[in-house]
């Protein structure tokens, strides 16, 4: 089958999954008064019902280089959703509001308490697993859906909750980052992680199943929000050395993540060993500089991410966020869009405000919604279902260093597609 004939049949079956899901919101809620039917002129037309999303984004703190990049991804997702939902004949207009949480614990609570207030009963966000964890209390007391593109951990994967996250758990991409490790060649490896809820559930996941592979993990935590990791990364040599280590695993946010990588370039032990790192850095700012991309080069350092392989509307959607905005869609940006896109039908199916009635309607919306991460339908805990990974490395072109996606993880193990390094 040639390429265009697959892409013509992924198209088609694209088009009559969005069929369908809008068919039934339109039948289904007709009465809710939300269908407006055909578009009128003149004075007799109504006006659009406002609809709020609220937004808890980090814009600052540990992930404001990938924080700054979503904010772009949210404005062009409600742009298409309007224009979508209009053009289906609903009288109605959603409209983000935005929080900045700092990638703060304490501050996302704040968010998502204000954002309450004020009548918003769907939040997008908040970005990491310990401020899921912190919002997940007053988001089921007060029936307020919770949808994070980018919260992986285990831990959190509990049914029945106000908890929804357009991800795979990290249960997935550990085991793949494991097989990568041990692909390549790393038989004993530090688990360098953040100790946060992120970090130690994808290290103890890590390290179950590298060790099922043959390989010995040794984890080492280190603490959130310093402002400089250069002690700790020198523990970490000091570690490498004494453990006789072939490699590191680097599971980091992008601030933190992009200053331990700027002190490992000036240690020779750390340059010596294989880096293998989680999604958490991708698409930072902070690993493009020329030290860290040099370093990158020497270690032949690489990633793993979570990413839906071959997918037609994803790369529609990479090419207008760079045209619109002159940005590249990084890691999470396509879990982010189809959040937004289903929680704006499902309160249009919910037909109210009610957080309750917006899970159900949610869940049911996902069921026939095929996005730009793929298939959007969430298990029985309200994660991604069904989540493929891709492996990225930090490689040299035109004279600046970038991300590039270079293999998959396929029926157990790493393909590449490219040669990531010389």
């Amino acid at each position: 089958m040639t390429q265009a004939k697959k892409f013509s049949i992924s198209v088609q079956l694209i088009a009559a999954v969005v069929a369908a899901l809008i068919v039934g919101v339109v039948i289904g809620f007709a009465a809710s008064g939300l269908v407006g039917g055909a578009p009128t002129a003149g004075p007799a037309q109504q006006p659009k019902r406002v609809v709020q999303i609220g937004f808890t984004l980090p814009l600052t703190g540990e992930l404001s280089s990938i924080g700054k990049i979503w904010e772009k991804v949210v404005y062009l997702a409600i742009e298409d959703l309007n224009q979508q939902v209009q053009a289906y004949g609903f009288n109605v207009e959603f409209k983000p509001v935005i929080l900045d949480d700092g990638t703060s614990v304490d501050k996302a609570v704040t968010n998502v308490q204000t954002l309450a207030q004020q009548g918003i009963r769907v939040v997008i966000g908040p970005a990491a697993s310990a401020q899921v964890k912190a919002v997940k209390s007053f988001a089921d007391s007060n029936q307020v859906v919770i949808i994070s593109p980018s919260s992986t951990a285990p831990t959190l994967a509990i049914p029945n909750d106000f908890i929804f996250r357009t991800v795979g758990s990290d249960a997935g991409q550990a085991k793949v980052l494991a097989t990568l490790a041990f692909q390549e060649g790393a038989r004993k490896v530090i688990v360098f992680h953040r100790n946060d809820e992120y970090g130690v559930a994808f290290a103890d996941f890590f390290t179950k199943y590298f060790s099922q592979l043959g390989g010995q993990a040794v984890s080492m935590p280190y603490q959130t929000g310093l402002s400089d990791y250069a002690a700790e990364v020198a523990s970490l040599a000091s570690k490498v050395q004494a453990e006789k280590a072939d490699a590191v695993v680097l599971i980091a946010f992008d601030t933190d993540g992009g200053n331990i990588l700027s002190h490992a370039a000036e240690s020779p032990a750390l340059s010596n060993v294989r880096w293998f790192l989680s999604e958490g850095p991708h698409g930072a700012a902070e690993l493009k500089t020329p030290a860290v991309g040099a370093f990158a080069a020497k270690v032949r350092l690489l990633g793993t991410r979570p990413l839906f392989i071959g997918n037609p509307l994803y790369e529609s959607f990479k090419a207008r966020l760079k045209e619109k905005y002159g940005v590249e869609a990084t890691v999470f940006c396509d879990n982010l869009y189809d959040a937004i896109m289903l929680a704006g039908w499902a309160i249009l199916r919910a037909g109210s405000s009610d957080g309750n009635a917006i899970r159900s309607a949610l869940v049911e919306v996902a069921k026939n919604y095929y996005g730009v991460s793929g298939w959007t339908i969430f298990d029985s805990a309200g994660d991604k279902a069904n989540q493929d990974y891709g492996v990225w490395a930090i490689v040299k072109a035109d004279g600046s260093y970038d991300f590039k996606d270079v293999g998959v993880y396929e029926r157990g193990s790493i393909v590449f597609t490219e040669k990531p390094y010389p």
